[in-house]
């Protein structure tokens, strides 16, 4: 029962996806939650699917921000922005927006940041609780802090939990605090990551390396690991990635037009809204390969989608239309009768 309930849920995820096809997704970002006065931000606005070229812009609790002292933005390629706080105080804090639009629609992700500090608004005996703790453990742990100081901190990263085979996925592994120059180094699964044909890893600046990963399947799964370096020691941080997969190809019903005269046009749509690319598009006309002639065309529109065309139906257009579907998991069809009218 509950596979069957999961199946459902999916099945109408990929409806919905399908039906707004094209309009910007936005993998969630985050903040390191262990920001002090000083150290370094970053956060990538990555778009994991939609339709380029895209329109980037980021607000800070609901306004427009703009490239200032200390703090840049900046599009790394078609699908993805970055915003760098080089360093950090109590004026960083607040709510960060990015909004990406297409002519189809946009999307918008927003993260808190908040710097860590002794002193916030509040009672001035807890104030003085906090000083001490922090003078205790400051005195505690003075030398360890001394021998770690330059060492490379690098904040946390996570994939998007809601990848489908297809989608693009992109992660940021951002030194927030250590002294350059670093060495980065891309791992899966204890592995070294060489660059592929999907694959690409990029340093965007000093501080920062990028994962993109063009198109998931189910080789993508894995656990990936960036490691920064320096001449004074190193830190490394993971994220698991996992894709669901969709399996063998469901097709859309369709139908013909119900009133179609002699040299009227007629087309139909098969579309997939669920299953596993690449696919194979096949029609039949009475259960017999239907091929390109004057005046019947089909085209696959994307990776998901045939149009069949008949510029003019007459009497030989009448009968029974199938759209079949395979992938490498199975194949699904369906059919339509078209009929035009006064012609039996």
């Amino acid at each position: 029962m509950a596979l069957l309930w999961n199946s459902a849920v999916l099945f109408l995820y990929i409806v919905k996806t399908l039906g707004e096809s094209g309009v910007p997704k936005i993998n969630p970002f985050h903040f390191s939650g262990e920001l002090d006065v000083g150290m370094r931000a970053s956060v990538q606005c990555a778009v994991i699917y939609g339709d380029p070229p895209f329109e980037f812009s980021w607000s800070k609790d609901g306004h427009k921000l703009m490239d200032a002292r200390g703090v840049s933005v900046r599009t790394f390629d078609d699908f993805t922005s970055t915003l760098v706080i080089s360093k950090v105080d109590a004026d960083s804090n607040g709510n960060y927006s990015c909004k990406a639009a297409n002519s189809k629609g946009f999307d918008e992700k927003a993260a808190l940041l908040l710097v860590k500090a002794f002193f916030n608004n509040g009672n001035c005996i807890l104030k003085m609780a906090f000083l001490t703790i922090n003078l205790v453990l400051i005195l505690v742990s003075a030398k360890f802090s001394l021998a770690d100081e330059g060492i490379p901190k690098i904040g946390p990263f996570y994939f998007h939990g809601d990848l489908v085979v297809g989608m693009r996925t992109s992660v940021l592994c951002a030194v927030i605090f250590g002294d350059p120059p670093f060495e980065f180094s891309w791992s899966k699964d204890g592995h070294k990551l060489s660059e592929a044909r999907s694959i690409s890893v990029k340093n965007i600046d000093d501080f920062t390396s990028n994962l993109a990963i063009s198109k998931v399947d189910a080789d993508s799964n894995g656990n990936y690991t960036c490691r920064a370096s320096n001449s004074k020691g190193f830190d490394e941080k993971s994220a698991l990635l996992s894709v669901k997969e969709l399996g063998a190809p469901k097709v859309n019903p369709f139908n013909f037009f119900g009133e179609l005269d002699v040299g009227m046009r007629a087309s139909v749509h098969c579309a997939v809204i669920y299953g596993d690319i690449p696919f194979e598009f096949m029609w039949l006309k009475d259960g017999q390969p239907l091929a390109d002639s004057r005046g019947i065309s089909f085209r696959k529109t994307d990776e998901y989608t045939s149009n069949l065309v008949i510029s003019k139906v007459d009497a030989d257009s009448n009968g029974n239309y199938t759209c079949r579907v395979t992938n490498l998991k199975g194949s699904d069809e369906r059919s339509a009768v078209l009929s035009v009218k006064g012609i039996s």
